[in-house]
């Protein structure tokens, strides 16, 4: 009996652990937070990548794919990029032309410019890595209705986590917020979005 019990409280928890998990995953923000609509989100703003200082403006006539994330992520994010990659390979030349994604990493701490040059251009040519400040990255996720947190204890360690939420940020060719699209999205549908957009 106590056996059953135990295995009964084991899998009470990891049910808990797994929606707390798919809710940080899926969600555009925290627990109690009033979430907005894509209308009242979105901007310009100007973040650091290897090459030197980029603003959203430069993309300027380019449909923009925009993801918030960190390097060290060990599945979410990883997945993410394969989205953006197989959406961006599904894209006619003339398409992908004026086409453009965006990296942006909530962990400055431990994603230096030169690693988010070699982990974007790993997954295509058209994605480029982004940070900034602390206070920057703070801006820009308030912009986009984005968050992420540091755990406290983890993050005295250097294998701390973050949490995140998990979109993907469609921009359109005049720089204005069109979708934010959920972690489960698939290529097909991205490019779709894309597509509408050109």
């Amino acid at each position: 009996m106590n056996r059953v019990m135990t295995f009964s409280l084991v899998g009470i928890v990891a049910v808990l652990i797994l929606v707390v998990v798919l809710f940080f995953a899926t969600s555009d923000s925290r627990i109690g937070d009033r979430p907005k609509s894509v209308g009242d989100l979105g901007g310009n703003f100007t973040l650091q990548s290897y090459l030197g200082p980029v603003s959203l403006s430069d993309f300027q006539g380019d449909v923009v794919v925009m993801y918030f994330g960190f390097l060290t992520c060990p599945e979410v994010c990883p997945n993410s990029m394969t989205v953006i990659q197989a959406a961006l390979n599904r894209l006619g030349p003339a398409e992908k032309a004026n086409t453009s994604a965006l990296l942006i990493s909530v962990d400055p701490k431990r994603d230096t410019l030169n690693k988010l040059a070699e982990y974007t251009e790993f997954y295509h040519d058209k994605l480029t890595g982004l940070t900034g400040t602390k206070t920057e990255i703070d801006q820009v996720t308030r912009q986009y209705g984005a968050f992420y947190d540091f755990n406290e204890i983890e993050s005295t360690t250097p294998d701390y986590g973050v949490e995140h939420s998990s979109r993907y940020y469609v921009i359109d060719r005049a720089g204005k917020l069109v979708a934010s699209m959920r972690h489960s999205t698939t290529p097909n549908e991205l490019a779709a979005q894309i597509r509408e957009l050109l």
